[in-house]
């Protein structure tokens, strides 16, 4: 289990913020949480900014959505590939 789907598996929303990330609810995080979110801070990071996908707009502006998990970035790559721009 990573250290995301662990916090993630206790209740909490994880989302990146920067170079950090954000918890809701934060007020309800223990210690052990907090030390356990201080000393895995960079492999949750990691693992959050691995989960942006590049999609595009109708149009074809690419946008940054994040995926949910591994297997959501997946599918958004597969139902929404680089458009082909021959014109």
């Amino acid at each position: 289990m990573t250290a995301l789907s662990k916090i993630r598996d206790a209740g909490f929303d994880v989302e990146l913020n920067g170079d950090s990330f954000k918890i809701t609810p934060s007020s309800q995080l223990t210690e052990n949480q907090r030390d356990f979110l201080k000393s895995h801070k960079a492999e949750i990071i990691g693992e959050l900014k691995s989960l942006i996908v590049t999609c595009y707009t109708p149009n074809g502006e690419a946008i940054q959505i994040a995926a949910k998990d591994h297997e959501h970035a997946e599918w958004l790559k597969q139902m929404n590939p680089t458009p082909n721009r021959t014109q």
